[in-house]
Parts: structure tokens; sequence; C-alpha cells
């Protein structure tokens, strides 16, 4: 009898130690998954955060971009500007040549 019950009691322990195992697991298990919702919260947060970034970014460039553009426009006409007031303080040379050179004198 005494092994008997010396068997009952390991038996018991097995069965308690398999039980303690499978809440480990559970756990365990558990803990993983609740890692791995984080994780993904953390790396959708991360996309977002690029996102609005690179959003940024192009919008300041964009500006940049378009704030160059008018620069480059206004010394272009800066520079029509020039051309055409040195070609009207020509005018009566040209007109003077042409008429040398058209008309004989």
């Amino acid at each position: 009898m005494a092994d008997r019950s010396l068997l009952q009691s390991i038996r018991e322990k097995e069965l308690e130690t398999n039980i303690s195992l499978d809440v480990t697991r559970k756990e365990a298990a558990d803990l993983i998954e609740a890692a791995r919702r984080e994780a993904e919260g953390i790396v959708g947060q991360a996309e977002k955060e690029a996102a609005a970034s690179a959003e940024e970014f192009t919008r300041q460039e964009r500006a940049r971009i378009a704030q160059e553009v008018e620069e480059t426009k206004r010394r272009e006409m800066d520079r029509v500007k020039e051309a055409e007031a040195a070609g009207e303080q020509h005018v009566e040379e040209a007109v003077a040549l042409i008429v040398r050179t058209v008309v004989p004198d």
C-alpha cells in the first residue's frame, strides 16, 4: 500500500507539474502575442510618422523650389529689361548704320 500511495503521489506531482507547465506555456504565448501587437502598433505609428515627415519634407522642398523658380524668373526679367534698355540706347546708331548701308553717300 505504501508503494501505491508513493506512486499515487508521484502521479499527482506529475499532474500538478503538467498543469503548471501548461499555465506557464499559456502565459508565455499571451506575452508573446501582446509583444507582437505592441510591436505592430509601434511599427504602424513609425510608418505614420515617417509618412508625415516625408509629406512635410516634400512640402518644404516644393516651396523652396517655387521660391527658387520665382527668383530665377525675376533675375531673367531683369536681364531682359537690361537688354531692352541697351537696345533702345543703340536704336539711333543702328538706324544710322542701316541707312548708310542701304543708301550710300
